[in-house]
């Protein structure tokens, strides 16, 4: 991978700049100076007044920095040490297993790894999910802007939030907020509690939302795999009583839907559970390489677009995936999704991503915006067959930061 930094005004030419926000431009243009983005248009247009470096990318492709809105970095150490079992609560329990087997220092060698991978995908911003708080200081050592989510894991509902807000970052590379597991891992108040927190201070909320056949079944009948889970794990809270909803209508019941909550996989939903979420204006995110590798099917991408959902994109953990690769989603996603526009799911993968993680600095090539791209050769490529290229072959990256 090439790196290129210029802190000096510098105008970067390429056959193709991909905005996000605004249509592509052939034969266009960026302009940054000290580490902003100041114009961005036609070559033709901006070099009349610029005075400063020009470094022409040439025959390439020039496009904001990718967003991974949802992945574990502290389960990175658990790469290629589970494997799909035929059922998501087996999994589970593996994972938790294994987990115990594993020292706080093959976490943090693990994590730096994984990392240092997703530098090297292109990534510019990273939701990253942890209930250890050991990820907190490679991500502010890092090359990344991140949010860290400290997650709760409590169906008693007994833990106080000054219990997890204690490890409160305070940096200008990572904004920390809180993220309930799940509606069948938090307690209804615990939940709401976390929610009326983040509103309060304007943060994300992202939980794992209608992953699996399983947690539809236990929110809907109060029974099943899921349950005797909570049981084994001395979590069930004999107060609950199954909301007999599905997990969308369930969180919306509990007033934690809105455009600051990321729905992380949503894939056992209905046209009315998308309706909902759309009435609230959350957030999909969507991990189609994990879903598949544990077998609960895929989100229904199509349909999400149809009601006016902006998906974003994660790649979850290396427990339920061998890579933490964007570009792979995106590969896949436009592998089941044919018919679908590859610069939607661009769009997931950079601007939808950065409005998910509440930073609109990154994942978008305009004045003001933060100056961290990625380029990659497109010598054969035409206007027309740009973003289906971006979105379904292996590309040599270069990174630049203004």
């Amino acid at each position: 991978m090439d790196i290129l930094v210029f802190r000096e005004p510098t105008l970067y030419r390429a056959k193709f700049v991909l905005p996000m926000e605004s249509p592509l431009i052939q034969d266009g243009a960026v302009i940054t100076a000290k580490g902003r983005i100041t114009a961005v248009g036609p070559y033709r247009e901006l070099k009349k007044t610029f005075s400063g470096r020009l470094h022409d990318l040439g025959e390439a492709v020039l496009m904001p920095a990718l967003v991974n809105a949802h992945t574990h970095l502290e389960l990175s150490a658990l790469k290629w040490r589970l494997t799909p079992s035929g059922s998501f609560i087996t999994w589970v329990k593996n994972l938790i297993r294994k987990r115990t087997e594993i020292s706080a220092e093959e976490v943090q060698q693990a994590a730096q790894q994984a990392l240092d991978e997703l530098w090297k995908e292109g990534i510019g911003l990273v939701g990253d999910v942890g209930n250890t708080g050991l990820t907190i200081n490679l991500l502010r050592e890092g090359p990344l802007r991140a949010v860290f989510f400290r997650e709760v894991i409590d169906f008693k509902g007994r833990s106080s939030l000054k219990d997890f807000i204690k490890d409160q970052v305070r940096d200008k590379k990572i904004l920390f907020s809180l993220s309930p597991h799940a509606p069948y891992t938090v307690s209804p108040i615990l939940l709401q509690a976390i929610k009326s927190w983040t509103r309060r201070f304007g943060l994300p909320f992202s939980l794992h939302v209608a992953e699996s056949p399983e947690e539809v079944l236990f929110l809907k009948e109060g029974r099943g795999p899921i349950r005797l889970l909570l049981e084994e794990r001395e979590q069930w809270n004999a107060s609950f009583e199954a909301p007999k909803l599905g997990p969308v209508a369930y969180l919306e019941r509990l007033g934690v839907l809105d455009a600051d909550t990321i729905c992380v996989h949503t894939v056992q939903v209905s046209e009315k559970d998308l309706e909902i979420l759309a009435k609230h204006k959350a957030r999909p995110c969507l991990c189609p390489r994990s879903n598949t590798f544990l077998g609960v099917g895929l989100p229904p991408v199509d349909k999400m677009l149809a009601v006016g959902l902006e998906p974003c994109l994660g790649t979850d953990s290396l427990a339920s995936n061998d890579r933490l690769s964007i570009f792979a989603e995106l590969e896949t996603l436009a592998r089941f999704f044919p018919t679908l526009s590859p610069k939607v799911f661009l769009k997931m993968a950079t601007l939808w991503g950065a409005k998910a993680l509440k930073n609109p600095s990154l994942g978008r090539l305009a004045p003001g915006a933060r100056a961290e791209m990625i380029a990659f050769p497109a010598d054969k490529i035409n206007q027309d067959t740009v973003y289906e290229y971006v979105v379904s072959s292996e590309k040599r990256l270069t990174r630049i930061y203004g």
